[in-house]
């Protein structure tokens, strides 16, 4: 388990964002150990109300925002913009995800911030970046793979088009961000000063476009959906096995005659197959014959006998499945600690180190740092009782000054 000093001890970060992308890169570097502080509105993030389940419970606010500290504010508030500029000037990193430019009509773009914070990163995340002719453009996850082109190579070949299963343009966008932020950190701590991150969903989408930019440049036309096929290697798909379950494969040249010699068939002589290259071109063929020697026996028995061959192969599993499967119980990537996270399971960040401690606790409560916050940037307990009673602020628990002392009535 990870131990010692963590990647980001002493990194302050100012969270202003909502959705997923934003929220996604500071869970990241919270889990690198930086203390992430979440700007809410005063009544809470949007996401807090997006309930599941027949408890209704605020799961997916939950599982991206754990590790942080809360502070409730009303950024467009005069004296709101106040409380957010102190806390930039004590923080090494900022990230937003607001629309473009709208973070400058409250003052707090990257060129309002900069002459007073130096040395801070700024990252900003949006749909399609801080420039050219899209820049105003709304832009959401599934925009943005409809525009990558990534929704019009995925689906089953033949049929309808569909959208990754998971929201790979927000999760990736929000992994970039965090690179970015982490490579401009090493540039401020050298002396040279902070920087402006811009990052995109439309950008990350269509940066992933490898495999088929080279199919498109290579042949000329667009490429189709293919189901679980690979664009460039064959076989690398699904198979329905025996037993009804799925699995897949990839098989490579050096692989090639070990997989025929598990799954007993002899394929030397026929042309189609000769070559790795005839193999792909001639995918759908071999993927008929190799359906019809995975139906002959179950998924386990053959996951077994490949993986003992060495060849690249896993079961097909559904998310139930997943969160209880021993190899990610043994990696602590779905931890369930009601002590730390309550009844929930949380998923981890992917990434296991000495300095990376991961998921520590819960997501906070609206408000639950707020107080303390205003203290440790100088604002003593009158005006936070009067900040909280005008509502510039909100505060978990009814809390109103650092010592918990009531409100002041008047």
């Amino acid at each position: 388990m990870p131990t010692g000093q963590h990647f980001l001890d002493g990194v302050r970060v100012l969270d202003i964002t909502g959705a997923l992308a934003g929220p996604y890169c500071t869970t990241i570097l919270s889990d690198l150990g930086a203390e992430v502080i979440k700007v809410e509105p005063v009544d809470g993030d949007s996401l807090r109300r997006r309930l599941v389940g027949p408890e209704q419970q605020p799961l997916p606010f939950d599982l991206i925002h754990r590790n942080k500290r809360s502070l409730a504010v009303d950024i467009k508030s005069d004296r709101g913009r106040e409380v957010v500029t102190a806390l930039a000037m004590r923080s090494d990193v900022l990230v937003e995800n607001f629309r473009v430019d709208a973070l400058a009509r409250q003052g707090l773009s990257y060129d309002d911030l900069k002459e007073d914070c130096p040395n801070l990163v700024y990252c900003s995340i949006s749909g399609f970046g801080q420039f050219g002719p899209m820049r105003d453009a709304k832009g959401i996850d599934l925009v943005a793979q409809a525009y990558g082109g990534l929704l019009s190579v995925t689906g089953s070949a033949g049929g309808d088009l569909a959208k990754a299963g998971y929201p790979i343009g927000d999760l990736g966008t929000g992994m970039w961000g965090a690179i970015g932020v982490l490579a401009a950190l090493m540039r401020a701590r050298a002396g040279l000063g902070g920087s402006h991150i811009d990052v995109s969903l439309a950008d990350t989408i269509a940066g992933w476009s490898l495999w088929e930019v080279a199919d498109s440049v290579g042949t000329g036309q667009a490429p189709a959906p293919l189901g679980t096929a690979h664009r460039l290697v064959a076989p690398y798909e699904a198979f329905t096995c025996g037993d009804g379950d799925m699995l897949v494969i990839g098989v490579t040249e050096r692989s090639w005659r070990t997989f025929c010699a598990v799954l007993d068939i002899d394929l030397s002589g026929d042309v189609r197959f000769e070559r790795e290259y005839d193999r792909f071109v001639n995918r759908e063929q071999l993927a008929e014959l190799l359906q019809s020697r995975f139906s002959t026996a179950p998924r386990d028995t053959w996951i077994d006998l490949l993986r003992e061959a060495g060849v690249p192969c896993g079961p097909v599993n559904t998310i139930p499945q997943m969160l209880n499967d021993s190899q990610y119980a043994a990696r602590g990537m779905f931890p369930s600690d009601v002590e730390r996270f309550g009844h929930r399971r949380i998923v981890n960040t992917p990434l296991i180190a000495d300095g990376a401690p991961r998921a520590q606790r819960n997501a906070p409560a609206i408000g639950q740092d707020t107080v303390a916050l205003l203290s440790e940037v100088g604002i003593g307990d009158q005006e936070i009782r009067a900040l909280l009673r005008d509502q510039v602020v909100g505060s978990a628990a009814g809390k109103t000054s650092a010592a918990d002392s009531e409100a002041d009535p008047a």
